[in-house]
């Protein structure tokens, strides 16, 4: 009588527990549609990221500015790369000078960024909701998941374990961290994970060099 007791405890947690995970699956799914993650719907932005060693020990490894989603100027410790489309330029920082570079070779730039989210909303697994929290004085909804995309039409994918706070009031990302980083070219989990915290402004503009 006790294991059947067991059996049927364990059987009503389990259905009971299904559609909290249905729900934390469709959560995270909208921010990829319409939602705080939608390259379309982001507001103009400056993301800078730091890689965390497992020492503790922090480094620069990107400064980006974001116009929408095909304008950026991507500033690392090696240089700043502008895109505007699938036009580029290099130069020594985010006021340039710029001088052209090669074209990317993508032909359709925004179908490229659409087809990159929905290749990552796709492959989302592991789904976490942990609720809401306090980040930098704001309050936050805060998601994990695992993600490892279909390779892209160059064979390149890129993913691992993604920790993320929306801010609750404005639906905006605040900070992005990725763990056990995996790659078609580092397709060993990572050690260190990037930080990415993120400002929103709207002033931003990335235009064309004259």
């Amino acid at each position: 009588m006790r294991g059947i007791l067991l059996l049927c405890l364990v059987s009503l947690t389990a259905t009971c527990a299904t559609p909290a995970v249905a729900d934390c699956a469709a959560e995270i799914q909208s921010l990829f549609q319409g939602g705080a993650w939608d390259p379309f719907a982001r507001e103009n932005r400056r993301e800078t990221t730091v890689v965390r060693h497992p020492d503790g020990v922090e480094e620069a490894y990107a400064d980006v500015l974001w116009d929408g989603p095909v304008r950026s100027i991507n500033c690392t410790p090696n240089g700043c790369f502008m895109a505007i489309g699938s036009a580029s330029w290099q130069g020594p920082s985010f006021d340039g000078p710029w001088t052209r570079g090669n074209d990317t070779g993508v032909s359709d730039p925004e179908e490229f960024v659409r087809a990159t989210n929905e290749r990552l909303a796709a492959s989302v697994q592991e789904e976490e909701c942990l609720g809401e929290t306090e980040l930098d004085r704001k309050s936050a909804h805060h998601y994990r998941f695992m993600s490892k995309p279909e390779p892209n039409e160059y064979g390149s994918w890129w993913g691992g374990r993604y920790s993320v706070w929306v801010d609750s009031a404005a639906n905006r990302i605040l900070r992005i961290e990725l763990a056990d980083g995996i790659a078609s070219w580092a397709p060993t989990p990572s050690k260190d994970v990037k930080v990415t915290t993120i400002v929103y402004d709207e002033a931003i503009r990335v235009e064309e060099p004259k």
